[in-house]
């Protein structure tokens, strides 16, 4: 009874760090996204050439793409390999435009460096981390308390 008692506990103590643990990813993967995204200016500065991230929001994933002639995937750099979002985690995406279901939806980065707004937030527990740009076109992460609904 005792061994029983113990592993109730156990199970009952790694379910709330679980729990804590669900933001704690859902933040780490909001700053990861972050990071490409200003990853992926520098690299557009630096080559003149258009970057794109095409993102997967039923999926929860995104890849990183260059313009040659057409959109094709970024392969020499590692930081930019194609990313899952972690399943337990909920995805929002927005860029002001229109598309069709099917469609994944393309975020372009122009040889200057200026990327088109959106919205990207991934969804936690207890909180909503929100990727989008501020009117300088800094990258910023922000947190908010969620709203179940």
């Amino acid at each position: 009874m005792v061994v029983v008692l113990l592993i109730g506990i156990t199970v009952a103590l790694i379910a709330v760090n679980l729990e804590r643990d669900i933001d704690q990813v859902a933040e780490q993967e909001a700053r990861r996204f972050a990071a490409l995204v200003d990853h992926l200016r520098d690299e557009s500065i630096l080559t003149g050439r258009l970057h794109g991230i095409e993102i997967d929001e039923p999926q929860g994933r995104y890849k990183f793409l260059i313009f040659d002639k057409k959109w094709v995937p970024v392969e020499r750099d590692d930081a930019f390999r194609p990313r899952v979002i972690p399943e337990y985690l909920n995805v929002r995406f927005d860029s002001g435009q229109e598309k069709d279901p099917d469609d994944n939806t393309l975020v372009v980065v122009d040889a200057l460096g200026e990327i088109q707004p959106f919205f990207l937030t991934i969804i936690g527990k207890d909180f909503e981390y929100i990727v989008n740009l501020n009117a300088y076109q800094n990258v910023e992460v922000e947190r908010k308390p969620h709203e179940a609904g």
